[in-house]
């Protein structure tokens, strides 16, 4: 039977980490999603691009473009080579260099001219879906998902990116389908499988998503994004020691002291969180939502 605890975690604690982790770690679909997949697209997990935590800018005159060249050299070298032969493949380089730096309605504008010239081109069919499941709109990404899998059906990428969108959509049945699809497709990648982990999340079934967060984190060790799925898994099953030694090798040492203090706030151990806050603040000064949740519990009573 659950603790009392992971009762009380079932209500309050997914909510909470799902905050902390969005604070700090830019994820797709909520806390903790591989939004996608190459081997360089992922994140929410995210192995990739559109880069998870870039800052979303736009380039609205020449000397922004002209900056941001200065700054990122391949991002130059990829821009210099679509002027020069503005073909599908250089158009979709210059697209996933602009999602990588975090402006994204240039990285639409260039997936879209690659389209122009090959509307069945499945990575900026793909691009153009992560683009706008990055603004917010699942669905308006949807028409270009669908394709990118009828086009390219043994891809992996594809039928992650689809089961992200169909994730932000409520769809969980469906994500999944797809996840495992996109785990078929690629055996021994660990974001399907932790994506597969954030479904069972999301359905507040710790039994089955704490075996596919364990397999994830095995698959790759050093993914801040896997090891705080596990920590949350491990929490609403009631195992709070393990959720946050999870924590504490899933990140930096202040989102880790960070996420074991919404943990320890969620399981109404106070003094203990208060300790965790203040290891935050001291591992990163900057770090306002550590200060914020000290000045919350300084307003409550100490545990007797």
């Amino acid at each position: 039977m659950a603790s009392a605890a992971a009762h009380y975690l079932r209500f309050r604690f997914l909510p909470a980490v799902a905050e902390c982790v969005c604070l700090r770690l830019a994820c797709g679909v909520m806390a903790a999603i591989v939004v996608a997949a190459h081997p360089a697209l992922a994140a929410p997990s995210a192995q990739t691009s559109p880069a998870s935590g870039a800052a979303v800018r736009s380039l609205n005159k020449l000397s922004d473009v002209q900056t941001l060249e200065d700054h990122n050299k391949t991002l130059a070298a990829a821009r210099l080579r679509a002027l020069a032969a503005p073909t599908v493949e250089n158009q979709r380089a210059l697209g996933e260099e602009y999602a990588k730096a975090g402006v994204l309605d240039a990285a639409l504008d260039h997936f879209d001219a690659a389209l122009r010239l090959d509307p069945h081109d499945v990575p900026s069919l793909d691009g153009s879906a992560r683009i706008w499941r990055e603004w917010g709109y699942a669905d308006l990404a949807l028409p270009q998902a669908y394709r990118a899998v009828q086009q390219a059906p043994n891809s992996p990428v594809v039928h992650n990116t689809l089961g992200t969108l169909l994730l932000k959509l409520g769809d969980l049945d469906a994500a999944r389908e797809q996840f495992e699809q996109a785990r078929n497709l690629a055996p021994g990648s660990a974001y399907p499988v932790n994506n597969l982990c954030y479904v069972e999340l999301r359905r507040e079934n710790s039994v089955d998503a704490i075996p596919l967060c364990r397999e994830a984190a095995a698959m790759d060790p050093l993914s801040h994004t896997v090891r705080n799925n596990l920590a949350v898994a491990l929490a609403l099953s009631g195992d709070l020691e393990g959720a946050v030694i999870a924590f504490e090798s899933g990140t930096s040492p202040a989102i880790a002291a960070y996420n074991q203090g919404m943990v320890l706030v969620a399981a109404g151990q106070l003094d203990r969180a208060r300790t965790a806050f203040g290891l935050a603040r001291e591992a990163d000064p900057a770090f306002a939502p550590a200060l914020m949740r000290l000045k919350q519990l300084s307003a409550m009573r100490t545990e007797p």
